[in-house]
């Protein structure tokens, strides 16, 4: 700080008045002092103003909300963790309003010819094939211990990081903590994946501020939630981790238990497009949600190759897709296209999924 030049305002003796001027003199070179001093005692630290700069509503006193009271107590009394140490790691973190903005316009809301362009495109076809070719015995292998088909693996993490090129730029904490403190509707579920995650960081022995991970709290190559990554995920290549982040072992490994776990049947189909009339498509499409069993359609002379390897009863359902031409598509719905659905609970996900599987399937029975 460079020296005033200012002259030294004459300090009076108790109850003696400052003149006009010299009050003037005084207040002049008094204000930057206390403006210094204002600064000192409230000082923000960098990311919390690059935070506010983002947001402005990013400092939001959260932990004052009631509902951080009972999640400590249930953090400390059932999980054992040190209550001092909790409330040090949630000082540390803010809440972004940005992300439940994300939250309510995901791109799995856009209408299906849109959402696929973001995914059925050369760049996730090249990277597919690539990952095929340069993986190939390890999801043999996988193939082996689980009966996933090597194409599922492949379109699940096309979709989800294109093999792990796209980047996560949320801290875990930040975007569990923001949708448990300010998104009531779904706060129940994101207070589990808290506690989820803190458990999972003490299993891991991993810093809970460190991770980084989508908008909405997945993570890895495969972008498990925390309450997935502590039941599905699996150390398949034996180095006593279960590292979905660089281990592709790991990463196809969890990915297929994931789908072996939830009722994944090898060698069946996923889905099938039909042709309906006007009268059969008013009868049959119900949307995923509205299934029966693939004989009433075998009844009403609906035909597919895929049928030959199902069993009448097999429980079917039908969905239709507009194209951007203005077209509807209908499409026949199957077990794995649920268990898929299970992983993303969207249809358009689900699609997406089953047209990159039908794209890698056929490159590689032409390479063989």
């Amino acid at each position: 700080m460079q020296p005033s030049n200012e002259p030294t305002p004459t300090v009076s003796q108790p109850n003696t008045p400052i003149p006009g001027e010299s009050r003037r003199q005084f207040v002049t070179a008094l204000l930057p002092r206390v403006a210094m001093v204002q600064a000192a005692l409230t000082f923000t630290p960098l990311w919390l103003k690059k935070a506010a700069a983002e947001d402005p509503d990013t400092l939001v006193q959260f932990l004052e909300m009631p509902e951080y009271d009972e999640l400590f107590d249930t953090l400390v009394s059932k999980h054992g963790f040190d209550r001092a140490e909790l409330l040090g790691w949630f000082k540390q973190v803010t809440v972004r309003r940005k992300i439940i903005k994300i939250f309510k316009r995901p791109a799995e809301a856009k209408p299906y010819h849109a959402y696929r362009k973001l995914f059925v495109n050369d760049r996730v076809r090249d990277l597919g094939r690539k990952y095929l070719h340069d993986h190939a015995s390890l999801l043999d292998d996988v193939e082996n211990r689980y009966g996933v088909q090597p194409e599922l693996v492949a379109a699940i993490l096309g979709i989800e990081t294109k093999y792990g090129t796209v980047r996560s730029p949320y801290r875990i904490f930040e975007v569990l903590n923001t949708a448990f403190a300010l998104y009531p509707r779904r706060r129940k579920f994101f207070r589990k994946e808290m506690i989820e995650y803190l458990l999972m960081c003490r299993e891991e022995q991993a810093d809970p501020l460190s991770l980084m991970g989508s908008y909405a709290g997945a993570f890895g190559m495969p972008q498990f939630i925390p309450s997935s990554f502590r039941a599905y995920a699996v150390d398949f290549d034996g180095d006593g981790k279960r590292n979905i982040w660089s281990s592709h072992a790991d990463v196809a490994g969890s990915v297929a238990n994931y789908m072996k776990v939830h009722k994944w049947k090898t060698g069946q189909p996923i889905k099938a497009e039909i042709t309906l009339s006007t009268a059969l498509a008013e009868r049959f499409d119900g949307g995923h949600k509205k299934k029966f069993p693939l004989r009433e359609l075998l009844e009403a002379g609906v035909k597919a190759s895929a049928f030959d390897q199902l069993g009448k009863d097999e429980k079917v359902a039908v969905t239709a897709y507009d194209e951007a031409d203005g077209r509807t598509r209908h499409f026949v719905l199957f077990n794995n296209f649920f268990t898929i659905m299970r992983y993303n609970i969207s249809v358009n996900y689900a699609m997406v999924a089953a047209e990159l599987v039908d794209y890698f399937h056929a490159q590689r029975s032409k390479v063989v």
